[in-house]
């Protein structure tokens, strides 16, 4: 894989993807402790309560995922895709299937919506890095710019 290869094509989709990203991993993951609190500490709690937040935590997830391949396919980074499979969709297949008789059945569903989250704190830093590495780039190229540019007015002068 060249250089080139590894820059970003569409900076503003992606710093727009980074925007969101930040968003994504401080709102719902606290919607998502709450609510994890709401179950451990307070049952009692109205299950309507309980929904809402369950619900806009699954919703921010599901909506927020077309995106995550949208934006992942453009640049080509492949891998986060495949991480994406490992990390969140193969425990969402299994893990009910391996727990489905067991007191563990609704936390197994639980688990890949967490992974989710924890993929998009991890992914963050990822476009950090592609972010610099296209200002880097930009930057040198100025740079080269530049330095041809002095070239050619010294030439001229001579």
């Amino acid at each position: 894989m060249t250089l080139q290869s590894k820059i970003v094509t569409d900076i503003n989709a992606v710093q727009k993807f980074s925007d969101i990203l930040n968003f994504q991993i401080t709102i719902p993951p606290a919607l998502y402790f709450f609510y994890i609190y709401l179950i451990v500490f307070i049952p009692q709690t109205a299950i309507l309560i309980q929904i809402l937040f369950f619900g806009s935590i699954v919703g921010a997830a599901i909506l927020f995922t077309p995106y995550i391949f949208y934006i992942l396919i453009k640049e080509k980074r492949y891998g986060w895709i495949i991480t994406f499979f490992i990390m969140i969709i193969i425990p969402l297949i299994f893990g009910p299937i391996i727990f489905r008789d067991t007191l563990a059945f609704e936390a197994s569903l639980m688990i890949p919506l967490g992974l989710f989250y924890f993929y998009c704190y991890l992914i963050k830093f990822s476009v950090a890095k592609w972010i610099r590495n296209y200002n880097w780039h930009k930057q040198l190229e100025e740079q080269r710019k530049q330095s041809v540019q002095k070239k050619r007015d010294l030439m001229t002068w001579l």
